[in-house]
C-alpha cells in the first residue's frame, strides 16, 4: 500500500479547506496573494447546508461567494453547480471576478476542460457555463420574474446573490433545482421587504444566518461613517439599516410592480445606449472643442417626430443619466417607448448643458424635465441664459423639478391641488407600466435593476423612497412629468418653435 506522506497529507488538507485553498490559488488585483477577513473565513468554512446572509455594502461578499464557488469546482468530481441572482448585472459582478482568477492562475487555467479547437469549455450564450476537466459544470443563471431559467437544472450546490431581490415565482423554481442533502447559500443586501422568501429564511431556526454590517470591512473609519450618515440621511433610516448595518430595518415596499414592468420591457432594435465620461473630453482646449467632441461622442442623426427628455444631472462625481422618449400613436392609446440613454460620469456641468442643448437640436423635444436639486439648477441656468444656447429657445420647454416639493396636478373651486413631486412622478410611472403605454428595452439590464429594486418607506405618514441606485429612475420621473404637464389634448395644436436646422452655427 502506497505511503502517504506528510506533504500529502498537507495538501489534502489545504485542498479541502476553502480559506487555504482560495489563499494559495487566488489573487487579488494587484497580484498579491488572497487572504481573508475573519467573517469571511467563518462563512467559508461553515458545514452548515443552508446559509444565509444580512451584509451591508463593501464586506467582501462577492469574494467570499466567488472563492466557495471555484473551491466547489475544483475539489468535486461530476458535480453540477447553480449560481443565480435576480437579473443579469448582478451575475457579470461574479463571473467577471471568476474569469479573472482563472486567467490569474495557470492550474486554476487547466483545470478547465477544452473544447472544439483547443478553446476553453467557457459558454457565454444564452447563458454563462463553464464546464471543468473533472465534469463539474458551474451554470450562472439570472431570475427573471418567473425564473424560467432554472428548471431546467439539478444541482448539488446553489449560490444566490442579492437573494432579497428575487421574486416568489423565482424561489419556487430555484427550489427545485437543488437536489436532496444538497447546499443552499444566500447572500444578499436586506431591503425591508417583510413578505418574502428571504425575509422569512433569515428568521428560520434551520438556517446559520450571518450578518455583515459595512463596518466589518478593515478599512472602515470614522470618515467613511460620517460620509454615509449623511448621504442616507442618519442611522435611523432605512437606506443606512439596510445599506450599511445590513439589518431588515423599517419595512419597505417595491415602488414599481415587476410584473407589469416586465410586461413593458421589449426588443428595441433603435434604442442606443451612450456612455461619456470626463476622460473622453481630455486634450479638448477650447469649449468648441468640447462641443465637438460630445457631438461626436452622441453620434446622432436628425430625428423625427414628438420626444420627451428626462435627466437626474449629478455633481461631478456622481453618474448623470439622460434619457429621451418618442411618443407614437398605437391603435388604442399614445406609447412612450425610451430610445436613448445617456450616461456620464465625472462629467462638469457646463459641459451636461453641452449635451442637454445637442439633444435638443437633434430630436427638438416637446418638454425637457430635469432634476434641479444639486448640478440641476446650475444646468437650467446654463442653457437658459448663455447667449450661445439663446437661438435654443428653452424656456418654455425646460423644467427643474425639486423631488422634496409640491406641485399643482389639477384645480377645483379655482384652488390648486398639489402633490409631493416625487410621489406624483411616480405614480405617472406606475400607471404608464400597468396600461403598458411606457416601453423599455428589454436588453439594458441597468434600467431592469434600478426599477426593480427600488423601494419605500412610510416614515410618518410621508413616502421616503431609497436613495443610491436609482439615477435612471428619477430621469424617467422628469420625462414622465414634463409629458404630464403637457396636455395631451393640446399637443396637436401645439407646433415647436424650434426646428434642428443642423447648418446652423455650432454655438461655443
Amino acid at each position: 500500500m502506497p505511503r502517504v506522506t506528510e506533504k500529502k497529507r498537507q495538501l489534502a488538507r489545504q485542498l479541502l479547506d476553502p480559506v487555504a485553498w482560495g489563499e494559495r490559488y487566488l489573487r487579488n488585483r494587484d497580484g498579491s496573494q488572497r487572504n481573508y477577513w475573519p467573517h469571511q473565513v467563518e462563512d467559508l468554512r461553515c458545514p452548515k447546508t443552508s446559509i444565509i446572509h444580512l451584509d451591508g455594502r463593501a464586506v467582501g461578499k462577492t469574494c467570499a461567494l466567488s472563492t466557495d464557488v471555484l473551491h466547489f469546482a475544483f475539489t468535486h468530481r461530476g458535480a453540477q453547480g447553480l449560481i443565480a441572482a435576480p437579473h443579469q448585472g448582478h451575475l457579470d459582478t461574479i463571473i467577471e471576478e471568476i474569469e479573472f482568477q482563472i486567467d490569474a492562475n495557470d492550474e486554476l487555467a487547466a483545470s478547465v476542460a477544452v473544447g472544439g479547437q483547443g478553446r476553453p469549455k467557457i459558454v457565454r450564450k444564452p447563458y454563462f457555463r463553464i464546464e471543468f476537466t473533472n465534469n463539474t459544470v458551474l451554470y450562472f443563471r439570472p431570475a427573471g420574474a418567473y425564473g424560467d431559467a432554472f428548471r431546467s437544472l439539478h444541482v448539488e450546490r446553489v449560490w444566490v446573490d442579492e437573494g432579497a431581490w428575487l421574486s416568489e415565482k423565482a424561489w419556487r423554481a430555484l427550489r427545485q433545482c437543488l437536489k436532496a442533502k444538497g447546499v443552499l447559500r444566500i447572500y444578499s443586501t436586506p431591503n425591508g421587504l417583510r413578505d418574502t422568501t428571504y425575509y422569512r429564511l433569515t428568521l428560520s431556526p434551520n438556517w446559520k444566518v450571518f450578518r455583515w454590517p459595512s463596518w466589518l470591512n478593515p478599512t472602515w473609519s470614522a470618515e467613511r461613517e460620517a460620509e454615509l450618515v449623511e448621504f442616507y440621511g442618519g442611522r435611523e433610516t432605512a437606506g443606512w439599516q439596510h445599506e450599511v448595518a445590513g439589518e431588515h430595518g423599517k419595512p419597505s415596499y417595491g415602488a414599481f410592480n415587476v410584473e407589469y414592468l416586465n410586461l413593458c420591457r421589449v426588443e428595441a432594435h433603435d434604442y442606443q445606449k451612450v456612455v461619456i465620461t470626463g476622460d473622453a473630453l481630455l486634450g479638448c482646449d477650447s469649449e468648441k472643442a468640447i462641443f465637438d467632441r460630445l457631438e461626436m461622442l452622441l453620434n446622432l442623426g436628425p430625428q423625427d417626430g414628438t420626444f420627451w427628455i428626462g435627466g437626474d444631472l449629478g455633481y461631478t462625481n456622481d453618474p448623470t443619466e439622460i434619457v429621451v422618449f418618442q411618443e407614437t400613436q398605437g391603435e388604442e392609446r399614445r406609447r412612450v417607448k425610451l430610445v436613448l440613454r445617456v450616461h456620464m460620469e465625472h462629467v462638469a456641468y457646463p459641459h451636461i448643458a453641452d449635451v442637454l442643448a445637442l439633444l435638443d437640436r437633434y430630436y427638438a423635444p416637446m418638454g425637457i424635465g430635469v432634476d434641479k436639486g444639486g448640478n440641476g439648477l446650475a444646468v437650467i441656468q446654463e442653457l437658459t441664459t448663455l447667449d450661445k444656447f439663446r437661438v435654443l429657445n428653452l424656456e418654455a420647454r425646460l423644467h427643474g423639478y425639486d423631488f422634496g416639493g409640491a406641485i399643482t396636478v389639477a384645480e377645483k373651486d379655482g384652488q390648486p391641488l398639489k402633490k409631493r413631486a416625487k410621489e406624483h412622478m411616480t405614480s405617472l410611472i406606475n400607471r404608464a407600466l400597468q396600461r403598458r403605454e411606457l416601453l423599455l428595452p428589454i436588453d439594458d439590464i441597468e434600467i431592469e435593476d434600478q426599477f426593480t429594486t427600488h423601494t419605500y418607506t412610510l416614515v410618518g405618514g410621508n413616502v421616503i423612497y431609497s436613495k443610491g441606485n436609482d439615477h435612471i429612475v428619477d430621469a424617467v420621473r422628469c420625462a414622465m412629468l414634463v409629458r404630464d404637464q403637457k396636455r395631451l389634448d393640446q399637443i396637436e395644436e401645439i407646433v415647436p418653435t424650434i426646428t434642428p436646422v443642423l447648418t446652423d452655427p455650432i454655438f461655443w
